[in-house]
């Protein structure tokens, strides 16, 4: 699939090389082949190795979104969770165009709508030649969804069969560098107070599983400007930079 020559003109209006390939094993792990000077968003059709929660395989057939930014990264370490909620607001903002829906950030990647997965987010941080990199990985289930053991999926042609890929791919990018520009400006908690107001599970009673495996009842108060939950059990607050929000406290 050749994609329109003005999502080019546009990337690289935003100083951004696009490198679009049929296949990839991963657009995370393909674009570390490419790092230099230059912004890159390296895009797929499909991919053999796509990488979801937990390192798990996500099945990634042709039809979707698949693709990765790749920026030098000034932040400090605390501050990189604002790529992650960058895009995951750009997601949202995106796709409130094209789905009459409520859409929601599951805490820290997941995009669901009516608790069913349509979209997800991984960032990694690399260094090549002293210099540190962020790499964005996004994936946006648009024609088609994977049928997982562990939790429900959905797409956009769930409930819009009339969209064009094309387009909606061009309105994430506008959208996405819009967004983009809370980074560069230093609008860290701009940013932040985005990502609250679509999260799903603040001021809830949710069970967590943490990732040695247990399983506790929490109340989610607040997202920290680093991207931890300040979470309160038992009369006592404390901030978690990983776990899993599973269901509700019944």
């Amino acid at each position: 699939m050749s994609l329109p020559i003005k999502i080019e003109n546009f990337l690289l209006e935003q100083n951004t090389d696009l490198i679009h390939l049929e296949t990839v094993g991963s657009t995370m792990k393909e674009i570390k082949k490419h790092i230099g000077d230059k912004n890159i968003c390296l895009i797929a059709d499909e991919q053999t190795e796509g990488i979801g929660r937990r390192g798990n395989q996500w099945v990634s057939p042709k039809g979707n979104i698949y693709l990765s930014f790749l920026f030098k990264c000034n932040l400090s370490i605390e501050h990189h969770f604002l790529f992650t909620a960058v895009a995951a607001n750009s997601i949202i903002l995106c796709l409130n165009n094209y789905i009459n829906e409520n859409i929601y950030i599951k805490w820290p990647n997941d995009i669901i709508i009516n608790d069913s997965k349509i979209a997800g987010i991984m960032t990694d941080i690399i260094e090549y030649k002293g210099i540190k990199y962020i790499i964005i990985g996004i994936g946006i289930n648009i024609e088609t969804s994977p049928k997982l053991s562990d939790y429900k999926t959905c797409c956009v042609n769930n409930f819009n069969s009339n969209l064009i890929y094309e387009e909606l791919l061009l309105n994430f990018f506008q959208t996405f560098f819009s967004e983009y520009e809370m980074i560069i400006n230093n609008e860290q908690s701009n940013i932040i107070n985005k990502f609250r107001d679509n999260m799903k599970d603040l001021n809830r009673k949710k069970t967590i599983l943490l990732p040695n495996g247990k399983k506790e009842i929490v109340f989610i108060k607040n997202l920290n400007l680093d991207g931890s939950l300040l979470i309160e059990k038992e009369g006592k607050q404390e901030s978690i930079f990983s776990a899993r929000i599973t269901d509700d406290f019944n």
